[in-house]
């Protein structure tokens, strides 16, 4: 044998030595039993301002943009808007004095403002989705479309004492349940939509608060009797409390005293970021749910987003690609925690007001408004086309499409602060894998489940390998289990979703 061959065998040896000394090994991982608690829906907000506020603004958008909307929901398969109405929408002055018989004709249901709720309305009935109507409290400063009510500036039933607040509780209970049962009557009896089938009364009623805890708990138990005696309380779900993130008291106080009158509780959240670890995450929901639990009901997330918030309208991460990563991160603790259900908030960027300036702009959402909006930001030379999907589209979109109500919640416990994975099992058998992975480390993961068999197909989330113009992530590989097990690698800073065939 020549020194050539020999020089050739002896490298090739220290190779494969090095190679087997540095191949990482799967970390076997199992899927655990179930929370007990199936998937009740994957949502976002949708507020009706579409056509209401942002057409009559004259800066650019158009009519038909509204197919980006419809196209966009169809994609993802979404299950579940919430929805903002305001009481003068419908009612911008008092119908009578009597709030025990109220005068239908004296209510404005064609507004252009309930227009445009219609329309949000015939999109969620066309895709056999469910709204949840939430009422957010009563305006002081009020602007009205119609000009035959110019003189509207404020709701009747605001609270004027309140000073330096866009936005209080009723000031009269039989009021506010009168407007709350018309509306909830004329969209389901008159209108016949079948999808609308849950209220939330107020948006976060603890902040500032709009209402104390007993004043709200006063408040939902003369709701509560109005919707009964209109015959419509058996046609939608109480979602109550709708309380932020830390204060849990108000949510503590609900369950205490609304056990009778709620179906379903909710809370919202901004308060995780990218260095909040799973246990903190995981503990937050986990606490809500066993608060739920204390009467009988379930807990849901009504909002989230992370904590790099400015104000009410912007959060500095929006454009990130990571925020697809912890958004995703976010939903598996709220998952594995006991959640039935999480909503985004919000859908897509746009003005709640036609007179409102850039500022006040809700840029929160998964694809943006058109371009010309953003002229005067930082970010407007990247912007490369009308209504951009963000990166966060693409992640929360596999979830939309792949995880569906009436699925079998179970945790995968990755071991560690970052990384995290949950297993759902559909109503038809099949399972679908998620693994959120917040690190800088690739993760090699062997998922144990013995009773799924077979090939799955294999979606990622990816920094520099998502579609362009909102296209839909596509399998481009498959994984088949070896006895009950799946090997699969989950890349650093992503998302991989495995889904059986």
């Amino acid at each position: 044998m020549n020194n050539s061959i020999k020089n050739f065998i002896a490298l090739f040896s220290i190779l494969m030595i090095v190679s087997c000394k540095t191949e990482k090994k799967a970390t076997e991982v199992f899927v655990g039993e179930p929370t007990g608690v199936k998937l009740e829906a994957m949502g976002a907000e949708l507020d009706p301002h579409f056509f209401s506020q942002n057409l009559t603004r004259n800066d650019g958008a158009k009519a038909e943009d509204w197919q980006h909307v419809v196209k966009r929901v169809k994609d993802m398969q979404l299950q579940k808007f919430r929805v903002m109405v305001l009481p003068q929408w419908f009612e911008p002055v008092n119908d009578n004095s009597d709030p025990q018989q109220a005068d239908i004709g004296r209510f404005t249901f064609n507004s252009p403002e309930m227009q445009s709720l219609y329309r949000v309305l015939d999109l969620a009935q066309e895709q056999n989705m469910s709204v949840c109507i939430v009422v957010w409290g009563c305006p002081v400063y009020v602007s009205l479309l119609d000009k035959q009510y110019d003189y509207v500036k404020t709701s009747f039933m605001a609270d004027q004492t309140k000073k330096n607040v866009w936005i209080t509780g009723p000031t009269d209970y039989d009021e506010w349940a009168e407007n709350y049962s018309v509306l909830i009557k004329h969209l389901i009896e008159d209108r016949k939509y079948t999808c609308v089938n849950e209220i939330t009364p107020m948006n976060e009623p603890d902040g500032g608060p709009l209402l104390t805890a007993e004043e709200y708990i006063k408040m939902a138990k003369v709701l509560d009797a109005r919707f009964k005696k209109d015959g419509v309380r058996d046609k939608v779900k109480f979602n109550l409390s709708d309380n932020t993130d830390t204060r849990t008291f108000y949510l503590e106080d609900c369950a205490k005293n609304l056990s009778n009158e709620a179906d379903i509780f909710n809370s919202h959240t901004y308060i995780f970021g990218y260095d909040t670890p799973n246990d903190s995450i995981f503990k937050w929901e986990k606490n809500n749910v066993n608060i739920a639990a204390s009467a009988g009901k379930k807990h849901l997330v009504g909002e989230f987003g992370s904590n790099q918030t400015v104000g009410a309208t912007r959060q500095k991460d929006i454009d990130r690609y990571e925020r697809g990563v912890l958004m995703t991160r976010l939903v598996l603790n709220f998952f594995n925690a006991g959640a039935s259900g999480v909503s985004y908030w919000s859908l897509i960027d746009q003005y709640y007001g036609k007179d409102a300036d850039y500022v006040q702009m809700q840029q929160l959402g998964l694809w943006k408004y058109v371009k010309a909006a953003y002229k005067t930001d930082s970010t407007y030379e990247s912007i490369q086309q009308d209504y951009e999907v963000r990166p966060q589209y693409y992640s929360y979109t596999l979830l939309t499409r792949f995880l569906k109500p009436g699925a079998e919640i179970h945790p995968v416990n990755l071991h560690d602060d970052f990384a995290i994975g949950s297993a759902f099992k559909g109503t038809d058998g099949k399972w679908v894998y998620v693994f959120a992975n917040g690190t800088d480390a690739q993760k090699s993961l062997l998922v144990s489940n013995p009773a799924a068999e077979g090939k799955f197909e294999v979606y990622r989330y990816e920094e520099n390998k998502l579609p362009v113009n909102g296209e839909l992530i596509i399998s481009t590989e498959h994984a088949t289990t070896d006895k009950g097990k799946l090997n699969i690698n989950i890349s650093a800073n992503s998302v991989v979703l495995c889904k059986q065939q």
